[in-house]
């Protein structure tokens, strides 16, 4: 599937914007919000014009009104609000209810032939059925309901049996289905209504998320693993990078749950499945992706991976200057000149959070060198660390060097906390954590001028009475004062 930019000419209608941005005429939109968001494609006739009306409900949604999946949210939990973190919106229980009126008036042999018509699978039913909180039936199931009617009473009686009772209700849906609607308990037609209202919701979720985002234009190139997409980034050696991988797609709690209940060659015909994992970030310098924390997620179908790895770059981009790595935290752009004051990604390190670092790493490590020990605090709370071929990473480089390197990084080091890594940094073979850590601390917390001490405690907090700087050597006194602070 191919994207297009929607035109920046402001327009009101999400339908025809999503129409641009799934390429297709606004009448043929159900097929392609389908295809888009991996769902069964709905067939022609009644399931494509319920589509087409859940659209109309949603074409004027303002584009922020609302987020991604609060549709689906509100339907799945209809007519009770939905309780989320955050909130959802009142709006998408509002839309929620006018898919309720688009539903009342079928009759129940029509919404038969609209959930055939959209897929509606055995498990959705199914686990509607176990989560129903009124299960009567129209009284007792006549002759012709037959074993459909008894497995009914099978699960009505198997009570607060979870799995007992999901286990009846996989063996009565389908013979529950097979029968005349007219001879269906009330519970079945209910959650019937139910699944169908979830999957208009869905594919209006679908549509609005085609329709609110602006994804950039990314040329992907084959990779054997995958397809790979590189986006270049001012001032960046290596811009911002995007993958898409196959993923194993999530399979269905219990055989036969993914299947349709009424399938449209009247057999065991399955929906095709898919995932595809996306992921954003950039490379470091060895060529090793790093991904961003926050930005991945596996979809059910390649052409909704690739468009929110094309959404994300393009929302990154206006603040590419300042972003970091999540866990490396190192800049996307590098500073080559010196820092200033307001530079928006300066990150200020002080000594309290050097000694955390330390604190963190593993007591057992082998003696570190001078390049592995920075690099143990860092990788701790998330500080760059220079990697080969950096020369900064070498074990004989300066401390000049990392501090320059911390420098491009857009990380200063408070007076304290430079005077600790000058001190851990000192010896360059390798040599034990706690004497690097035992150097740094004596260096930081015997202060040579008034001035020093006044740093100390502008990083640190004050000294308890009757206590000095070096009583802080003693790692227990150190550990008690650095946790007494609040």
């Amino acid at each position: 599937m191919t994207f297009k930019i929607p035109s920046p000419t402001p327009d009101p209608s999400r339908i025809r914007a999503a129409a641009a941005a799934l390429d297709c005429p606004a009448e043929l939109l159900p097929a392609a919000v389908a295809a888009f968001t991996g769902a069964a494609t709905p067939e022609p006739g009644p399931a494509r014009d319920l589509l087409r009306a859940a659209f109309a409900v949603v074409d004027r949604v303002p584009r922020h009104e609302i987020g991604t999946g609060d549709l689906t949210i509100a339907a799945q939990d209809w007519p009770a609000l939905s309780v989320t973190v955050p909130v959802t919106p009142w709006q998408a229980a509002t839309l929620v209810d006018r898919f309720v009126d688009l539903l009342r008036p079928l009759t129940v042999h029509r919404l038969r032939e609209v959930a055939a018509g959209l897929g509606v699978e055995a498990g959705a039913l199914v686990h509607r059925l176990q989560n129903a909180e009124d299960q009567d039936s129209r009284g007792e199931p006549d002759v012709s309901a037959g074993w459909a009617g008894r497995t009914l009473h099978e699960a009505l009686a198997a009570g607060p049996d979870w799995t007992a009772a999901l286990r009846v209700w996989t063996l009565a849906v389908p013979e529950l289905a097979a029968e005349d609607p007219a001879n269906w308990p009330l519970v079945f037609e209910d959650v019937l209504r139910g699944a169908v209202l979830e999957m208009l919701a869905q594919a209006a979720d679908g549509l609005l998320r085609a329709s609110r985002f602006t994804p950039a234009s990314l040329e992907w190139v084959a990779d054997g693993k995958g397809f790979t997409a590189h986006q270049p980034v001012s001032a960046s050696s290596h811009g911002l990078q995007a993958r898409l991988q196959p993923a194993h797609p999530k399979g269905p709690l219990l055989p036969g749950w993914d299947r349709p209940v009424w399938p449209a060659d009247g057999t065991s015909w399955t929906p095709p499945r898919e995932a595809w994992r996306w992921e954003v970030g950039w490379p470091l310098p060895d060529g090793t992706f790093q991904g961003q924390a926050g930005y991945c997620a596996t979809e059910p179908s390649r052409a909704l991976a690739r468009f929110a790895a094309e959404q994300t770059i393009a929302e990154l981009l206006p603040g590419a200057r300042g972003l970091r790595q999540s866990f490396t935290g190192r800049l996307l752009v590098p500073r080559r000149q010196p820092l200033t004051g307001d530079d928006p990604a300066m990150r200020v390190v002080t000594l309290r959070s050097l000694l955390l670092g330390a604190s963190r790493a593993d007591p057992d490590d082998a003696a570190p060198t001078r390049a592995q020990a920075w690099q143990r605090i860092a990788e701790n709370i998330s500080l760059p660390a220079p990697c080969p071929p950096e020369s900064a990473a070498a074990d004989e480089r300066t401390l000049q060097q990392l501090l320059h390197f911390l420098a491009v990084q857009a990380v200063v080091l408070t007076p304290p906390a430079h005077r600790y890594l000058s001190g851990l940094d000192h010896h360059a073979a390798p040599l034990s954590m706690d004497h690097r850590h035992a150097r740094g601390l004596r260096r930081a917390m015997e202060p040579a001028t008034a001035q020093e001490a006044e740093q100390l405690e502008a990083d640190l907090g004050p000294l308890p009475p009757g206590t000095e700087w070096t009583d802080l050597l003693d790692p227990a006194l150190l550990e008690a004062f650095l946790d007494a602070r609040p």
